[in-house]
């Protein structure tokens, strides 16, 4: 039943990421925007260097949440309402599609460029996992993670299905 659940926010999620980058570009900018899309993937290989498990680690016991900003963005495009819920509807997707993360235990919250994650996850490599999808977009500016790792105590052993 919860594959069925998650097969079915998988094709919602696609679905919706479909329509808007098909709303957002004309036939030019849709060339362009996969172009920059690439490259906004490869700086963002460079740009999560610090997300380390360790330190992802020992900054959610000593603060409880994990907060990575990109330094080389400063400036936020204006005048776009739609930006946000696009960038939300891409993270929801790409965490959909990650077999670590289940996009039922994660929320994706964006405001002008800052995305907060909340909810549990198994282990800090999931947290690191989640905000480097987070990062995948380029309109990112910031993301807070307030995501928790789930305890053994709490039956969360391993990935459910």
């Amino acid at each position: 039943m919860r594959t069925l659940l998650r097969l079915m926010l998988i094709i919602v999620l696609v679905l919706v990421a479909v329509w808007l980058v098909k709303n957002i570009s004309s036939d030019r900018t849709g060339v362009h925007a996969q172009g920059a899309l690439q490259g906004a993937i490869e700086k963002v290989d460079r740009a999560v260097a610090d997300l380390d498990l360790k330190s992802i680690t020992e900054e959610l016991k000593r603060t409880g949440r994990v907060i990575r900003r990109r330094a080389a963005q400063a400036a936020r495009k204006m005048g776009d309402d739609t930006e946000d819920a696009r960038t939300t509807a891409a993270i929801k997707a790409r965490l959909a599609a990650d077999a670590q993360l289940s996009p039922l235990s994660v929320g994706v919250d964006t405001a002008e460029g800052r995305v907060t994650l909340s909810g549990t996850v198994n282990s800090p490599a999931d947290i690191a996992r989640a905000i480097e999808i987070a990062f995948e977009q380029p309109s990112v500016t910031e993301v807070v993670s307030n995501l928790q790792v789930r305890s053994l105590r709490e039956g969360g052993s391993g990935p459910s299905s």
